[in-house]
């Protein structure tokens, strides 16, 4: 999972920055808080997270300072700086030690939610490149399929992209589904959900004989694109898969269209046509109590994984990896079903346990970090003082008084 540092010797600023993660970014995992440059890079230096969002004007360390640092350790970390109005010298210096991005104070949450999703996107395909360009080739043929449909991909393009995808779309059929209207005036659906959408539709054609890749078009109007390496219709039975899917995420009925037959990549706009005037509705009455019994029941088995496996190294890949699901999906659940997120509900359990061995026990306080699923003392005693108020030894002092 992506990990990020916040850094801002206003707290203010960092609490904000939290709460839009929390809300809009649950798989990130928050490695903390920093209120000054020297106290950030002794973090850096053992987390090394992949995205760093840091202020300029700091002390001890100021955000170009850190950034140098960074650099100089050659560490992959993405570096965005927070500046305010009437510093743009500073902008200028960052992006010369090869920043990512910088935000302007006081931002506007929109920009950060839209700064933060470029940089998962680079970090991502930069891991997938190092690790198997098997996951960089799905952002290529969706990029090349849009524009294709956009009608914005000359021949020469197209050329490149049937050798690269080695003819694999050389014919192809499209459905479209309109996901609660797709007007501009429709609620939009959020960043999150279509991304656990695209994700887990991808996944299932990943396990089929057809070839399929997903995207959103335009507002809340998914498109599949799919192909049979024999070049004949794929089975409606994966249709049907894909709208169960998305029958789990959406409640409200929804519009399902699909192209008649199997057609060159050049025909692609005429099949969204066609996929569209041969829209109908999907509407189960018993979706969504199905759904929600789907749900309690992961959750149950969730939290029983969480409480067998919480002093260890438990991430969200992990237990989505155990539970089956898309674990942006499961973010979204988790906290629907137990009004707490996941890494809230994991610290919880954490913290508790080290209350009772500090009650028990003459363990330092080292050990009871590590025995608690906390590798970093520092970073425990931090997490242990947000939520007690007190710190681990304070605690222990006070519990043995009364």
């Amino acid at each position: 999972m992506l990990s990020i540092l916040l850094i801002d010797d206003e707290p203010l600023t960092t609490l904000a920055l939290r709460k839009i993660l929390e809300n809009h970014f649950p798989a990130i995992e928050i490695l903390g808080e920093a209120t000054n440059g020297k106290q950030a890079w002794e973090l850096i230096q053992v987390k090394v997270p992949d995205i760093i969002i840091s202020d300029i004007r700091m002390p001890h360390l100021d955000g170009l300072e850190l950034l140098n640092k960074v650099r100089e350790a050659n560490l992959p970390s993405k570096v965005v700086l927070l500046t305010a109005y009437g510093e743009f010298e500073y902008a200028q210096k960052a992006l010369k030690l090869q920043a990512s991005g910088y935000l302007l104070k006081p931002y506007i949450q929109s920009e950060v939610i839209k700064e933060i999703f470029r940089l998962v996107k680079e970090v991502e395909a930069e891991k997938g490149v190092k690790e198997s360009l098997s996951k960089v080739i799905p952002l290529f043929e969706e990029n090349a399929l849009k524009k294709l449909l956009a009608g914005k991909l000359d021949s020469n393009g197209l050329d490149d992209f049937m050798k690269i995808t080695k003819n694999r779309w050389e014919s192809c059929e499209i459905s479209v589904f309109q996901l609660g209207g797709t007007t501009a005036k429709a609620e939009e659906i959020e960043e999150v959900i279509k991304i656990s959408l695209t994700e887990e539709v991808n996944d299932y054609f990943s396990h089929s004989d057809c070839h399929g890749i997903s995207f959103f078009h335009r507002y809340n109007e998914l498109i599949v694109i799919h192909a049979s390496p024999s070049g004949t219709s794929c089975d409606s039975a994966l249709i049907q898969g894909c709208t169960q899917i998305l029958m789990n995420y959406i409640e409200e009925p929804f519009l399902v269209g699909t192209s008649s037959k199997c057609c060159p990549l050049l025909q692609l706009a005429d099949a969204y046509a066609e996929a569209l005037s041969n829209s109908s509705k999907i509407q189960d009455s018993s979706s969504s109590r199905g759904a929600s019994i789907r749900q309690g029941a992961l959750i149950e088995k969730a939290v029983e994984y969480c409480k067998m496996n919480y002093t260890t190294d438990i991430n969200l890949q992990k237990i989505a990896e155990y539970l089956d699901v898309n674990k942006n999906h499961f973010c979204n659940i988790f906290k629907e079903q137990l009004q707490v997120t996941f890494w809230d509900y994991v610290t919880g359990l954490r913290i508790a346990h080290a209350k009772q061995l500090l009650q028990s026990s003459d363990e330092l306080v080292a050990n009871i970090a590590v025995q608690s699923g906390y590798i970093n003392t520092s970073h425990f005693g931090r997490v242990f003082k947000e939520m007690v108020g007190v710190t681990p030894a304070e605690y222990r002092r006070k519990s043995k008084i009364t």
